[in-house]
């Protein structure tokens, strides 16, 4: 993917559109449209997450499109997905089974950017009721689960590692061990407040 004025650089060089289609809430038929629609109307940069339960559907346009249109290349597009940590136990066996869950339900063999989903563990709830909020104090430490991580990017599983909804602590804290920094925090647009 080329950089440009409607892109940002990542720390690893990598360019990211701006403006993606973001697929949380939408399924089905739906989805699969909406994907289409936005590839084919210049949308380049997908983001998605296993918990969304629509990667296959995404997976499919992605596919479909690439088919049809012989100008539009894999390397075209920027595609975002992330994985809910539940439990840092076994984390290396469960973050590379996860991407690789991701990628074939997305029909693709690497992803450009990976996050960790909510900085919590614990039983989930879903993409609105985040086990962050049912937490009494602050979140359980993802050390094992960022090593995980930065192993995907050795093995060319993704490209990017980040993070997603954490604050300034957490990132603070990730910071302090890992190898590989991460390239984005994604932050929910939605506000979000405990009562």
């Amino acid at each position: 993917m080329k950089g440009g004025k409607d892109c940002f650089v990542l720390n690893t060089g990598a360019s990211i559109p701006a403006v993606g289609l973001g697929t949380w809430q939408t399924d089905g038929d739906l989805c699969k449209a909406a994907v289409k629609t936005a590839l084919d109307i210049g949308y380049r940069h997908l983001d998605c997450a296993h918990l969304y339960g629509n990667e296959g559907e995404v997976g499919q346009a992605i596919t479909e499109t690439l088919s049809k249109k012989s100008n539009l290349r894999r390397e075209d597009l920027f595609v975002t997905s992330k994985i809910l940590c539940t439990t840092t136990n076994n984390a290396k066996k469960r973050v590379e089974a996860s991407v690789f869950v991701s990628l074939k339900n997305l029909s693709l063999s690497y992803l450009d950017l990976y996050l960790i989903h909510w900085p919590a563990q614990g039983q989930v709830g879903d993409a609105t009721d985040p086990p962050y909020y049912k937490q009494e104090k602050s979140p359980p430490r993802f050390k094992e689960a960022w090593r995980a991580m930065e192993g995907l990017v050795e093995k060319g599983l993704v490209r990017a590692i980040g993070v997603s909804n954490f604050n300034i602590s957490q990132l603070e804290e990730l910071l302090s061990f890992a190898k590989i920094v991460p390239a984005v925090n994604q932050v929910s647009s939605i506000t979000l407040c405990r009562v």
